[in-house]
């Protein structure tokens, strides 16, 4: 009897301290971003293409919260005549984005042929993540267009810029893509678009702002 008692003092401590390393590893992290999509961002997409299939539901995995990125100046793809000759690109974009939770991603749009032109600054809040039509999944698992939804105007005329769709800075050298307007699906859309004279399908490139030679 006295050898029982004894297993049981032994093995209930012990079992309890191997329930509580269990439970401590299995508890999810406390605090950071509540965003329950992790998505990533691959490059190598050229502007010329044949034309496919349309979109897709899907999951998809990578390192969470690109949307990050979204800081910086940058500028048209210099040299690249798709962006350079683009009247919907902006010549110019000032990114901010904040870690803090619950902050707006800032986004000044400067006029195409004038890099000194501030034609709008906006607020916008991440809304989450769609495939690209064109690319994703046959061609590219990774081309993710993050969404943005503008939810204050700053300065100048935030009208035309609704939504912002973006590539997040991504590759090296570091560039970007983005698309704007009143629509998330025509958006998207556009990546199908048949190729023609208004520079459709509307892949504009963004190089940092120091750069002088192309980026992608």
């Amino acid at each position: 009897m006295k050898s029982l008692v004894k297993i049981i003092l032994i093995t209930v401590p012990a079992f309890v301290i191997c329930m509580l390393i269990f439970s401590i590893q299995c508890t999810p992290a406390q605090g950071g971003d509540n965003h329950t999509h992790p998505h990533s961002h691959g490059s190598g997409e050229g502007h010329s293409h044949s034309h496919g299939s349309g979109g897709h539901t899907h999951t998809h995995s990578g390192p969470a919260y690109t949307y990050l990125a979204m800081n910086g100046e940058f500028q048209m793809n210099p040299n690249d005549s798709l962006t350079q000759n683009d009247p919907r690109n902006p010549s110019r974009l000032v990114l901010k984005t904040s870690e803090e939770k619950g902050t707006m991603t800032r986004m000044a749009f400067y006029a195409h042929d004038d890099m000194q032109k501030k034609l709008a600054e906006c607020g916008y809040q991440f809304v989450g993540s769609r495939p690209d039509p064109f690319y994703y999944p046959e061609k590219s698992k990774t081309s993710i267009w993050d969404v943005f939804e503008k939810v204050e105007d700053y300065e100048g005329d935030c009208a035309a810029y609704k939504y912002v769709i973006s590539r997040s800075p991504h590759g090296e050298p570091i560039h970007m893509h983005l698309r704007y307007g009143n629509d998330i699906d025509e958006l998207l859309a556009l990546s199908n678009a048949p190729e023609d004279n208004a520079f459709n399908p509307w892949w504009s490139t963004y190089c940092d702002i120091e750069r002088t030679t192309l980026c992608d």
